[in-house]
């Protein structure tokens, strides 16, 4: 790099002089430096007189590969620099379904703003499944509701939220203000599929008994949005978490119930200790950010 930097001086001040001053070493050293870096390379890379000195051929072609290298190498420092005070790197976000209409999103744009160098990876799991998935250091934070956390994980309350109805804005139960939820004692359900949503489900199926029925699911998906769209197909009723008023829902309306419906809790995840200065980042912004409700 010391060579390269001499050469570069050199062929832009076209003056080893010039080139001595700029670099603060003395001339006869500075040529050395470059008939050290010629011999190496087996080319000439100026024509010096005791007049004037040029770029040769090959000393431009070298002059252009110069450049990139001492550009990349001051990137590398940089980008090395910034990563040790947590301003770059990666943050690998695990979250289930809800997490999407939930304050997540907005909370990771905000971060994102602040912190543009980085790098956000979301990856959606189950909410057990996410446990797992930091213990083996897959992910770094994870959005989940309620389950059995494992040992070593950090969990901090997110968001609380009461279910309603979505429905067809053609249903027939689509002008009431509120419903109750026995009104859909009869209605076909299109519900997450038994696999994915295991830790929801049994929310779901434990409201409709307190009214006396077993939900009918007609159309199980794996994901809110196929749901959503077969619910606006008029091929069922769903419930979900109120988080889903952040969607956009065409076709749909959302429905309060007249009881009290059960809250649908939501968790961030984290490990204890062994994160990287980014996810500590994140950690402490969350922190403030949940103190302050």
């Amino acid at each position: 790099m010391r060579e390269l930097r001499a050469f570069v001086a050199v062929a832009e001040e076209l003056s080893f002089v010039g080139a001595a001053k700029r670099l603060n070493v003395a001339q006869p050293a500075l040529s050395r430096t470059i008939s050290m870096l010629e011999a190496k390379l087996g080319v000439q890379l100026l024509d010096r007189t005791t007049r004037s000195t040029h770029v040769t051929l090959a000393g431009k072609v070298f002059l252009a590969e110069a450049h990139y290298t001492l550009a990349q190498m001051k990137r590398a420092v940089q980008l090395t620099q910034e990563a040790e005070i947590g301003l770059t790197g990666e943050l690998r976000v695990g979250y289930m379904d809800f997490a999407i209409h939930s304050p997540m999103v907005p909370l990771l744009a905000e971060f994102k703003r602040t912190h543009p160098l980085v790098k956000i990876s979301l990856k959606r799991h189950r909410s057990d499944a996410q446990s797992t998935d930091l213990n083996a250091n897959r992910i770094d934070i994870g959005f989940a509701v309620r389950h059995r956390f494992q040992r070593n994980v950090e969990v901090m309350p997110f968001t609380q939220e009461p279910l309603v109805a979505v429905m067809s804005r053609h249903h027939r139960l689509a002008e009431q203000e509120r419903i109750s939820v026995s009104d859909l004692a009869e209605e076909p359900f299109v519900m997450g599929d038994r696999e994915g949503w295991e830790l929801y489900l049994p929310t779901v199926e434990a409201f409709c008994a307190s009214a006396g029925f077993v939900p009918r699911i007609a159309l199980e998906a794996q994901d809110g949005a196929t749901i959503f769209s077969m619910v606006a197909a008029g091929l069922g009723v769903t419930l979900y978490p109120s988080c889903v008023r952040n969607a956009e829902l065409p076709n749909l309306v959302i429905k309060e119930f007249v009881e009290a419906s059960p809250l649908v809790e939501t968790f961030v995840l984290t490990r204890q200790a062994g994160y990287s200065l980014v996810t500590g980042m994140m950690v402490t912004y969350l922190q403030h950010l949940l103190s302050a409700r």
